[in-house]
Formats: C-alpha cells, structure tokens, sequence
C-alpha cells in the first residue's frame, strides 16, 4: 500500500501540527471514475473510518478500474476527542461546507476538504454512523439513486426539501451535488456494539457500488427491495438517565403509541419518562442497542415514515 499524500491543516496553539490524509489507489484494469470515499465528518462516529481502512487494503493490489481517493478521518480532532462537533470551536463541520479560508477553524477545515477532495473526484460516498451510543442502518436517495440502492441497505431516505430529517445546508454531498457530482450518504453502524458486521456490511456495498460503476469485472449483486421513507423523525428523551430499549430491530416497523425506551434514574432506579412513537406505521431508523446514558434531548430513536 502506497504512504497517503499529507496535507497540512494547520499549527495549532501549542506548537502541534495537524494535518490530513488522502489515500490514492489507482486501478490496473482500465478507466474509470474518481471515487472519493470520506469518513468522520463527525469524530464520534467511526465505523466509517474503519470501513475505509478495510477498503484500502482489500484494493491494494490496484484490480480495479478507475481510482479510489480515500479520506478516513476528515475531522481529526473530533476523532481524537470522540465528539461530534470540533472541539477547536465546538461547530458542527458537516453545516459549514464549502467553508471558508477567513473563518473559525472549522470553516478553514471545510474549505481545505472541499479544495484538495472534494472538488476532485466524479462520485462521492460520504460514510457516517449513529455516533459512540446510538445504532442506526439506512442510505439517502440523492442525485445517484441506483448507487444507493446498489449499497444494500433495508431503509432508503429519499430526502425532500422542507422535511424533518432532510440533509442541512452546508453537508460534503451539498458541494458535490451542486457541481453534478453523484453523491450517496450512508449511514450505517454505531453504539456500543461490535462494529464489525456493520465494517463487512461497508465493505460489500461499497464493492457493490464499485461493480454497478463497472470498476469491477464481476456483475453487481441483485439487492432486495427496500423500504423507502420520504420523513424521519428524531425523538429525544426530556430526562436524562439510562435509557433502556423496547423498540424493534432497526429497518422493522412500529406502530404509533408503541413504547420505544424508557429512561431510569440511575441512583433511585425510578422510571423518569416513556419514550413513545409518534409516527404511524413507522420504520426503525435509529435506535440504542445497549443500555445507554443519555442526556435531556440527545439522540434517542429516528423513526421513519414510508412513502405512500
């Protein structure tokens, strides 16, 4: 495996120096699109970085065609710290695309992404997951419908502007669709759980993705019919405590008024409040897998609302 290309971010205010990393793999069978692959927008949520790690070493060995771009860690020191958000600043960097050159350090971050990646490559996959306590298993419909599907996945957000759960302004795939560039978001993994069926999941459907582009000599895989939801929506809990789960398996229905989780104190051990489903006929999205601690109006469940 070839030393990624480092591109300096910046030098901090205790003399260190931070920087990024961008993997190239070139393929040996031919032409092919640029396929730039990014993960931990969000520091908390790796799963996708070690996706793109286990996809650097499957094509290694270059048998593919076309290229592979690879950014494993966008927002290093999020990663470090295990946030969401940029502790340099404490802003949410997947809000602030294109950026800035003249901004917080976040903005001048989002700019250097979108100059030296994303202004670079002819198909964006953009990895996220539910974060250091959530688990959550669904791919946006975009502009690249058929990458999307060919991803795998049960539950595909077809995403409507005005919608709860829509992309925000100021995401990557906002700066590649503008430029007509296919783009798919994918969010697959998290929580304090065994990350590596979601990473082999990754890897399939990236390779899927790869062999519906014609990068691979193997046909794609035929992917079963999913569920598409044109709405989410985010519950969060008004107490804080340990929220124990009673909601299905994530990509299964719920029915409205069903019992998601209830939060516990965790010192009196009294139940603090009964988190509902408000969504008729919904789909899981998002849930906790395990019994967490969660904080009043964290992310607790998604729930998602079929297409008629």
């Amino acid at each position: 495996m070839t030393s990624p290309a480092r591109i300096p971010v910046a030098t901090m205010a205790n003399g260190s120096e931070i920087a990024l990393y961008l993997h190239e793999l070139v393929g040996t069978r031919g032409d092919g699109p640029t396929v730039g692959i990014c993960a931990a927008i969000h520091g908390n949520e790796r799963t996708g970085t070690e996706i793109v790690l286990e996809t650097a070493r499957r094509y290694a060995d270059g048998a593919f065609g076309g290229r592979l771009l690879l950014l494993p860690v966008a927002n290093p020191f999020a990663f470090e710290a295990n946030r969401r958000h940029t502790p340099t600043d404490d802003l949410n960097l997947n809000r602030l695309f294109p950026g800035r050159v003249d901004g917080w350090f976040s903005e001048q971050l989002a700019e250097l992404i979108t100059r030296t990646f994303l202004t670079k490559i002819d198909i964006l996959i953009d990895l996220h997951s539910g974060g250091d306590r959530p688990t959550v298993d669904y791919v946006y419909i975009r502009n690249a419908e058929a990458l999307s599907r060919a991803f795998g996945s049960r539950v595909l957000y077809r995403s409507q502007p005005g919608k709860e759960g829509t992309i925000f302004e100021g995401t990557s795939v906002g700066v590649t669709e503008e430029r007509g560039i296919p783009s798919v978001t994918i969010e697959l993994g998290g929580g304090l759980i065994d990350q590596r069926p979601y990473v082999a999941r990754g890897l399939k459907g990236l390779s899927n993705i790869f062999a519906t582009l014609e990068m691979l000599d193997s046909e794609p895989d035929e992917t079963t019919e999913a569920i598409v939801v044109d709405a989410i929506t985010t519950l969060r809990p008004k107490m804080g405590g340990f929220l124990e789960t009673e909601a299905p398996a994530l990509g299964e229905p719920i029915a409205a008024g069903s019992t998601l989780g209830r939060i516990i104190h965790p010192q009196t051990f009294e139940e603090l409040e009964d988190i509902e489903n408000t969504v008729p006929d919904g789909i899981m999205i998002l849930s906790h897998l395990t019994r967490n601690v969660v904080q009043p109006g964290d992310y607790a469940y998604m729930v998602g609302t079929p297409s008629s």
